[in-house]
């Protein structure tokens, strides 16, 4: 294990000789076995080493005791321990974060203070090679966006200090085998055998499958995030350097393009590029950008429509003329810019109304007034909640070709200030699919065959909206 470590450590530069090395300890086998290791390697690298430890006051006596643990394995080998009690439940309950993510986020707002306040310091964390590989898997389960390298960097910035990662190199495996040559008798966090966290099912199921098939795993997801991270950051820096050359416009609000220019350069600068623009409009409070939005923008470009409209969150508008593209938003977040993405299932609420989708396999279900069925083979999702828009035409069930949805509000005496709140869905290319209580779209109809359908309930908050009637499909 040794060699390992150091060979990683002198392949990726993690330390400097003179450098204070600040060890995150929890009292874990991970954090132990580094604190020990680089401890004892202290003259080879010519460092000052301490240790810091959180107590998160999530698990009472257990807890406790981790702390009493640490404080003694430090004292006995007078390493310099700094420490702290966070109140992780009250943070969690005021900011409506998770547990794990207040946590965290209280625990390294704690570590970059002790950098800034340790002059040439570096903060070390545990994370070993098994720690890779299931961050890896969970982030590509979860569908994160494909424009940077998955999992845990080796070095990465925190306030004006940096954080290490040396046990990158190694498994789990070896730590363990570590702390019982060196009679450590690290503690054990019972949380991590929960199976309410994604992670831990994943190291209970699924990594060992993988390992049963290649020992090495640890090694190769390694070198991939690496090599991936480095691949990544040569797209990102084409994609800055190609900006210039499709950008007509520019202002606090506003990003003008060239759709022939941004379509000559290769795709994965396509992507990025609309990435760049969608991060400079929404700045730092930017919503989640999926890889959705980015595909959607750019297959509506490649159609043969020259103008066309586009609503993504947070008061984001891409709007084509010809060959420009612009890219806008609007002060506030009020009715008329929201655009929101139904999940399927789930709910959302729009205006007054709430509307909620759910699947179903059932062949004799009947759609009542409220609710529209879909076929999710003929759908292009996501599915989209929001306000009518002018141009909107709807393909009515039991008519040829389409109406405008003004139209159908003028005739069923709507009054004009419900139809600026009355919600609209469409789907992934912006064809509108149901106007609830007036119309229902002939499109995605389901069928005898049909395995899998969508069914998309719309109703007042409070009550139902009885006083309309669907008869006219």
């Amino acid at each position: 294990m040794k060699h390992d470590v150091h060979r990683f450590i002198g392949r990726h530069q993690l330390i400097t000789p003179g450098e204070t090395i600040i060890v995150a300890v929890s009292g874990g086998p991970d954090s132990i076995a580094l604190l020990d290791f680089l401890w004892k390697e202290r003259t080879r690298y010519l460092i000052d080493v301490r240790a810091c430890h959180v107590h998160h006051q999530l698990r009472d006596i257990e807890a406790d005791e981790d702390e009493a643990y640490i404080y003694q394995f430090c004292q006995e080998r007078r390493i310099p321990l700094y420490s702290k009690r966070v109140d992780v439940k009250k943070y969690a309950a005021s900011s409506g974060e998770g547990t794990q993510v207040a946590a965290r986020k209280l625990r390294y707002e704690w570590f970059s203070e002790l950098l800034a306040d340790i002059p040439n310091s570096k903060l070390a964390t545990g994370h070993h090679g098994d720690d890779q590989t299931e961050t890896v898997l969970m982030q590509m389960i979860r569908g994160g966006l494909p424009l940077r390298a998955y999992g845990i960097p080796v070095m990465r910035k925190l306030g004006d200090g940096v954080v290490i990662r040396p046990f990158l190199g190694i498994t789990k495996e070896m730590i363990e085998h570590y702390c019982k040559q060196h009679r450590l008798n690290a503690r054990f966090d019972s949380s991590n055998h929960a199976r309410t966290y994604t992670r831990n099912r994943i190291r209970q199921d699924v990594l060992p499958v993988l390992k049963r098939e290649n020992q090495q795993l640890h090694t190769h997801m390694q070198r991939w995030h690496e090599w991936m991270d480095d691949d990544q950051r040569m797209l990102q820096k084409l994609a800055e350097e190609s900006l210039s050359s499709v950008m007509i416009g520019k202002s606090e609000r506003n990003v003008t393009i060239s759709c022939e220019a941004l379509l000559s350069v290769a795709l994965p600068l396509q992507r990025r590029l609309i990435h760049l623009i969608l991060n400079y409009l929404y700045g730092k409070n930017s919503p989640s950008i999926t890889s959705i939005h980015i595909e959607q923008i750019l297959e509506l470009m490649i159609q043969d429509k020259t103008t066309w409209e586009y609503h993504l969150s947070r008061s984001c508008i891409v709007r084509r003329e010809y060959d420009f593209c612009h890219f806008s938003t609007a002060q506030g977040n009020t009715l008329e810019e929201q655009e929101h993405i139904l999940p399927v299932p789930g709910r959302v609420e729009f205006g007054g109304w709430v509307i909620e989708a759910y699947i179903t396999e059932d062949a004799t279900f009947t759609e009542a007034e409220n609710e529209i069925v879909l076929d999710k083979e003929a759908l292009t999702e996501p599915l989209i909640i929001r306000k009518r828009q002018s141009s909107d035409r709807i393909a009515c069930r039991g008519m040829e070709g389409t109406k405008k949805v003004g139209r159908l509000f003028i005739d069923r005496k709507i009054p004009r200030q419900e139809r600026e709140s009355w919600p609209i869905l469409v789907d992934g290319n912006g064809e509108v699919l149901w106007v609830p209580y007036l119309h229902r779209t002939r499109m995605a109809q389901v069928v005898d065959d049909s395995q899998c359908r969508r069914v998309v309930v719309c109703c007042r908050q409070g009550k139902m909206k009885a006083d309309l009637t669907d008869s006219s499909d």
